[in-house]
């Protein structure tokens, strides 16, 4: 599938220096570097679906001050589903803290840096298209920050097919999702949050109502925040994955 999108902000130029070849081998959940553009050494694991042929590919972004490792679990559900995935760590945390040899933190980065991130994920959805991902098959989920960036991502990248926002925010270290929803076309979006986290709920339900597109919010007990749903809920990351399974296609 293949649809063309209106663009909300410009993808920043970051090229990105990458091996993720198909020929890589590399252990499942594996650490892979890339280099961006800016001089960020950027970590990603890969987790590959066994005997598949161009399959689906699947970002997963996380919540600030976290990592790709809150994921891990979830990769493995969705790899075994058929889904190539590529976890990534943003600049400035878990293993992507180095730029030109200089150590950065997140709890140091700016609004603008922290948007700049976006070329971190450009490099994730590069190793997936090196190691064998269908092009027009793509998706991108993200947690807390991590949704409000996979949500700008997919407004500026028509090849991204549908977008999973995991306890969102309207507004998360000055990345702000409300106007940007509006601008989401021909991209379905989930909104996935527990009914106690209050925050998330709230914004979800208020992105729900903003977005033009199909949004639907699917919301669970508790007051869980993040990926921490998929431990009190299990059964939500097979909701996700069935989700996705009905938009993204296989070959």
């Amino acid at each position: 599938m293949m649809y063309g999108k209106v663009f909300f902000i410009t993808l920043l130029a970051i090229p990105v220096l990458w091996c993720c070849s198909r020929s890589e081998r590399v252990q499942d959940g594996g650490e892979i570097k890339v280099t961006s553009g800016d001089g960020v050494s950027v970590a990603i694991s890969l987790y590959a679906p066994a005997h598949a042929s161009r399959p689906p590919g699947l970002i997963l972004v996380h919540r600030y001050g976290a990592d790709r490792v809150v994921w891990g679990g979830f990769a493995q559900a969705a790899r075994d589903a058929g889904m190539l995935v590529a976890a990534v760590d943003l600049r400035g945390h878990g293993g992507s803290r180095t730029r030109d040899g200089e150590t950065i933190h997140y709890s140091r980065l700016t609004t603008e840096e922290l948007l700049a991130s976006l070329g971190d994920i450009d490099a994730a959805k590069r190793c997936l298209l090196d190691a064998g991902a269908h092009p027009e098959n793509l998706a991108v989920a993200g947690e807390g920050l991590g949704a409000n960036l996979a949500l700008r991502y997919a407004l500026q990248s028509p090849d991204i097919q549908a977008v999973v926002m995991v306890s969102p925010g309207l507004d998360y270290n000055g990345i702000t999702t409300e106007e940007a929803i509006k601008q989401l076309k021909d991209c379905p979006a989930l909104l996935a949050v527990c009914e106690g986290d209050a925050y998330g709920a709230m914004s979800a339900s208020a992105l729900k109502a903003a977005a033009p597109v199909f949004a639907e919010l699917r919301s669970w007990p508790g007051a869980a925040h993040g990926t921490d749903l998929f431990a009190v809920h299990p059964e939500s990351m097979q909701y996700i994955l069935q989700w996705l399974n009905r938009i993204l296609d296989k070959e």
